[in-house]
Parts: C-alpha cells; sequence; structure tokens
C-alpha cells in the first residue's frame, strides 16, 4: 500500500494490485455457510477499557470493482450519528471525524480491496460501548450496511490489606476499583471457607464501573486469606492473597501487654488500699489507747462527779461509733477494690 498527498485533511491509499484469488475464496464460504458475509458477522463484540478491539465488517465486491465509501458511525440518540471513521475515494475524511475518536480509529487498509471494511478501535473507554453501524456506499449508489454492539468492561487487580489489629483482633479490607459490569466478591480463609455473609459495599463511579469494597474482622488466627473478584457472565476474575501469621503475633503480644498491664495496676492499687486501711486503723488504736488511758486516772483520782461519769460515757459512746463507721469505710473500699 502507497500513501499519497491527498488535500483537505485527507489521506489518500493506493494499491499496486489487486487479487483475483478473492472471489473463489468468498464463494466457496457463501457456498458452506449458506449466507453473505455480512449477515455472518458477530452481532456483539465484547472487549475491556485500555485494549484495542477490531469491529467486523465484510462484504463480496467483484475483483474489478473500486473500493466504495465506508462510513463507520456510533449510534446515539439524536437527528445525526458520531461518525467514528469516514473513507471516501480513496481518502480518509478528518473534518467529519467526531474527536473523541481521533487517532483511535482505522481501517485494516491492506484489506479494503478485498472487501473487509472492518474498524480498528484502540485505547478503549467505557465510554465505547455502544452500536456501531458500517455502511458501504457503491458508486452506482448502492448501499450495505450492518451492525455491531460493542460492550467494553473494565476489570482491575483487587487489593488486600490489613486494617486494624486492634484487642487481639485482625480486621481485613479488600478493595476492586472500577469493574464494569458489577462484581461479586467473596473472602475466603486458607481452607476455602467464606468468611462473612454479608453483601459487600458498591459504589458506582460518573464513568459507570463499579467500585467494590468488603471488611471482614478475624476471631481467631488465619494464616492464608484469598479475596477473589469476578464477573460470572464475562467468565472473569482476579486474586489477591495476604498472609498473616505476623500480624497475629504482633496482635497476641499486644494483648499480653494489655492483660499484664492491667494486673499489675490492679495489685498496686489493692497494696494501696490495703496499706491506707491499715495506716487508719493503728491510728485509731492509738486514738482509743488514749482515751482508755485518760479514763482509768479519772477513775483512779477517786472523782464520784456525776457530771464527770456522764462525759466519759458520752465519750465511750462516741468512741464506738466512729469505729463501726470506719469499719463500714474500709469494708466497702475492699468490695470496691476486689470488684
Amino acid at each position: 500500500m502507497i500513501v499519497a498527498f491527498c488535500p483537505e485533511n485527507k489521506v489518500k491509499i493506493t494499491s499496486y494490485y489487486r487479487s483475483v484469488m478473492y472471489l473463489p475464496l468468498v464463494l466457496v464460504q457463501v457456498l458452506l455457510t449458506g449466507v453473505s458475509l455480512a449477515q455472518a458477522q458477530p452481532k456483539q463484540v465484547d472487549a475491556f477499557a485500555g485494549g484495542d478491539i477490531i469491529l467486523p465488517c465484510t462484504f463480496n465486491i467483484p475483483a474489478n470493482k473500486d473500493i466504495p465509501t465506508v462510513e463507520w458511525s456510533k449510534v446515539v440518540e439524536g437527528p445525526k450519528p458520531v461518525i467514528v471513521f469516514l473513507y471516501r475515494d480513496g481518502c480518509e475524511i478528518f473534518g467529519m471525524k467526531d474527536p473523541d475518536f481521533e487517532y483511535r480509529t482505522n481501517l485494516i487498509l491492506r484489506q479494503l480491496q478485498y472487501g473487509n471494511y472492518s474498524l480498528r478501535i484502540s485505547e478503549l473507554k467505557l465510554s465505547d460501548s455502544g452500536t456501531y453501524q458500517c455502511l458501504i456506499i457503491q458508486k452506482n449508489g448502492a448501499k450495505e450496511q450492518t451492525q455491531v454492539e460493542l460492550v467494553v468492561d473494565s476489570l482491575s487487580d483487587p487489593k488486600f490489606s490489613v486494617v486494624s489489629t486492634d484487642g487481639g483482633e485482625v480486621t481485613v479490607e479488600c478493595k476492586a476499583l472500577c469493574w464494569k459490569p458489577a462484581p461479586f466478591m467473596t473472602i475466603l480463609d486458607d481452607e476455602g471457607k467464606r468468611l462473612s455473609d454479608e453483601q459487600p459495599k458498591q459504589e458506582q463511579d460518573p464513568r459507570g464501573c463499579y467500585n467494590t469494597k468488603q471488611n471482614v474482622t478475624l476471631l481467631k488466627p488465619v494464616n492464608r486469606l484469598v479475596c477473589r473478584v469476578e464477573q460470572t457472565g464475562r467468565n472473569q476474575s482476579k486474586v489477591a492473597e495476604i498472609l498473616l501469621p505476623g500480624f497475629w503475633k504482633e496482635s497476641q503480644s499486644a494483648a499480653i501487654c494489655l492483660s499484664a498491664a492491667g494486673t499489675a495496676i490492679g495489685c498496686l492499687t489493692s497494696f494501696t488500699l490495703y496499706r491506707l486501711i491499715k495506716k487508719r486503723s493503728s491510728s485509731e488504736g492509738r486514738t482509743q489507747l488514749q482515751t482508755a488511758t485518760k479514763s482509768d486516772q479519772i477513775k483512779g483520782s477517786g472523782s464520784s462527779d456525776p457530771f464527770i461519769q456522764q462525759s466519759m460515757a458520752d465519750n465511750k459512746l462516741n468512741s464506738m461509733t466512729e469505729e463501726k463507721q470506719t469499719y463500714n469505710q474500709n469494708l466497702k473500699l475492699l468490695n470496691k477494690s476486689s470488684s
């Protein structure tokens, strides 16, 4: 093939020769299938965002015919379709091409002379999904067309991470960004058992793809976890794994340290209360001893004054009341410390 100058933003394609061997091959295929090549086109083509795809379009043309006008368009709502690629009089017409498809669409130029007008789309986007029409216009005005449905899916590798190791528990999170259609996510342990029956959280972004996330809290040690994300209808799946022995050791060590610290604080508190109670009891004992000594001294003096005897009785009663209150307070402190 030769690329020659073409005015008005056109690219001209000419051929050295036309193959006369193509017509017998076409006749053989028509006889075997019983239908024309246009009728045998697949109605739907599946692809993934970021990749390339070829939308098929082939027609039977005589070997001595010139290459017709080829118009690829995307069917959209509105009076006019979106021109994806236009080939006329041996040139590509850029002026009518939709800017979103610039530098991303082309024909298989060496196959045009054989009736193969398939369109190649590069760097696919999710927005490329839709119905495409291949229109062939012969020099005599005869038209043939076919339609192809393009479905652009999206998937990515899931990300598995540990998000928390508090209180002897390990919480893991699996994320799968920009899947279309919406995937099914499952987190499995090292024995292949599903760890959660809850549905993962899913959000759809403006592009139309789904972001999926699921958290699982582990209550017992697990060596390995698997996050599986799959599109059952497309037979597509991605898997991520994570190993956890190191996290369990750190979590258990932290739990042991916290338990030991709690025990030490409890022991220190109990010992402090014990010393405080003992100190109070000793002080009260000395006070009672001094009171008894004074009482004996008064008795020894042989005083028979009724006023003095009444004061001694009151002092003894007050002392017994204070002793009872102190005992009750100490008992409450001990009960509170033990609980």
